[in-house]
């Protein structure tokens, strides 16, 4: 990406430099961003942030030549979570979330100008809890992205002004910079990490700038400690619907799908896909695996390896046994009352 990073004597970055120009930041005694210049040929644009006593963002506003702020939008918040934008003297935007304590946006309700009504718009996420679509009341898409694999986007359209800017869980993008304010620090999608040290250390985890080792199956809405708490159930089969277990013992010929290509699919998928029917897709190697929402097999799609991998007489309307045994064996939480 030809992209140049210093940090200060706090592990802090203090400059950013790559083809589309240069940034500085500025830092506060209490390590949080404070002052950003955007340098692009002769241009420098600055941007000023402002924080409340428990550390979050409540003001981002541009700064004119004798540093003062103008532009401002300010935030506030429901705990540790973001509640509304407000662009002074224009809109507003409310945001809804799908559960208490989950940081996956369910709906946002935006008025144009105080006295006008409001509009609901409502996110459609991806598995990781990331807005891919928002739909206004009549379920025509207003706002649709693509992800790569840390954040930045492939792709965004608009068929109205809409600007949508949360990302994954706890995220909000700042346009004019591009990186992602999460809580208690930065993330930069270019490079899949924050750009200061972890807050709280080691308690963390031992690397202080990782966001996770998987956005798919982890989450980190406060910028300080990743979690397992996106909503699928990542690298685990834990039984069978009557249909997926049938499918799974009879595809191929008769042959069924090998257990370990399963397990590789759900542990190691090339693509994720979430169906509208709430199951999930798992696209592996050599098989193709969907979950319902308690992680049992719906139903599976395999290559043909030759020889046949449910052992010892297992047939297709019998799978008990020895079948279970094997599943048990590769890592799936398998019993026949888990059978459906």
């Amino acid at each position: 990406r030809g992209l140049h990073y210093r940090y200060d004597e706090y592990g802090r970055v203090v400059e950013k430099r790559g083809r589309n120009g240069t940034q500085h930041y500025r830092w506060d005694a209490e390590h949080r961003l404070t002052e950003v210049a955007v340098i692009r040929g002769s241009t420098v644009r600055r941007y000023g942030y402002v924080y409340d006593a428990p550390g979050r963002r409540v003001e981002k506003h541009e700064l004119d030549a004798e540093g003062k702020p103008y532009n401002r939008t300010t935030f506030l918040w429901d705990g540790m979570r973001l509640a509304q934008e407000c662009r002074l003297g224009r809109s507003s935007s409310l945001y809804i979330y799908s559960d208490q304590g989950s940081h996956e946006p369910l709906a946002r309700v935006d008025r144009a100008a105080p006295g006008e009504a409001d509009e609901v718009l409502y996110y459609h996420t991806d598995v990781n809890g990331a807005p891919e679509e928002m739909t206004d009341g009549g379920g025509n898409i207003v706002w649709e992205a693509g992800y790569q694999v840390w954040g930045n986007l492939t792709h965004e359209k608009e068929t109205r002004p809409v600007q949508q800017n949360l990302r994954f869980q706890g995220q909000y993008l700042d346009r004019e910079t591009g990186l992602h304010y999460n809580l208690y620090r930065f993330y930069d999608p270019d490079i899949g990490k924050f750009i200061s040290g972890d807050p709280i250390g080691l308690a963390g985890g031992i690397n202080l700038y990782q966001y996770a080792p998987n956005p798919l199956s982890w989450i980190d809405p406060l910028g300080l400690c990743k979690t397992d708490s996106a909503k699928q159930i990542a690298g685990k089969i834990t039984g069978y619907t009557r249909h997926g277990l049938n499918q799974a013992i009879g595809r191929n010929g008769g042959k069924g799908v090998n257990i370990k290509d399963m397990l590789d699919a759900v542990q190691n998928p090339k693509k994720i896909i979430e169906n509208a029917n709430g199951t999930i897709k798992y696209q592996g190697k050599r098989a193709t695996v969907v979950l319902n929402q308690d992680g049992k097999v719906v139903t599976v799609f395999g290559k043909s390896r030759g020889p046949e991998i449910w052992p010892q007489g297992t047939t297709r309307t019998g799978g008990s046994g020895s079948a279970q045994r094997n599943a048990n064996d590769h890592g799936f939480s398998y019993n026949p009352g888990a059978v459906r």
